[in-house]
């Protein structure tokens, strides 16, 4: 059983009970790790989205479903699964390769595109008009701290946010 006493060395009690102490767990569909890390939540997230893209291999095969259908469905249902709560994720190197990897696998499977055809990603995605899941996961982020920016100073939250600018020129460095 895992230890009661968290990492900063106390146990948190409410009511009558202590709670338990675990490394990770899922909330509203996020992975939460103790250490704070978003690599859990991330691989958690594609392997979600890999699944819906799996169940619908037939939509994905079939030549009565036009190119545009198929590529609304991929948003709507793919890659909104895949990009859940992605504003709170860091941005590394490695996380940014994992989305477009996942990204353009996905793309390619829907144009029918093989390894023996040697089509570049930017011609995969220029084909299907879509952009690179980096820059979509970006946006995301950049919008979301807009929203932060403009919080009235009394609004929970602020602090942090007044905390973060006067410690750093830009709140999302990566």
């Amino acid at each position: 059983m895992p230890s009661l006493v968290g990492f900063m060395g106390f146990a948190v009690a409410i009511a009558q009970g202590n709670i338990e102490y675990v490394e990770r767990f899922t909330y509203l569909g996020s992975v939460i790790s103790s250490d704070g890390d978003v690599e859990a939540d991330i691989n958690t997230r594609l392997a979600k989205a890999a699944a819906v893209f799996r169940r619908l291999d037939n939509v994905w095969r079939s030549s009565t479903l036009s190119l545009k259908i198929k590529l609304d469905l991929y948003a709507s249902l793919i890659v909104s699964t895949a990009i859940y709560a992605s504003e709170i994720w860091k941005s590394t190197a490695r996380i940014c390769q994992q989305l477009d990897v996942f990204h353009q696998w996905n793309l390619r499977k829907i144009l029918g595109i093989t390894r023996k055809d040697h089509v570049t990603n930017m011609e995969a995605l220029s084909r299907t008009g879509q952009r690179r899941l980096q820059d979509i996961v970006a946006e995301r982020r950049l919008r979301m701290a807009g929203h932060i920016i403009r919080m009235p100073p009394g609004r929970p939250g602020c602090g942090y946010k007044q905390k973060q600018m006067a410690n750093s020129c830009c709140p999302l460095s990566c």
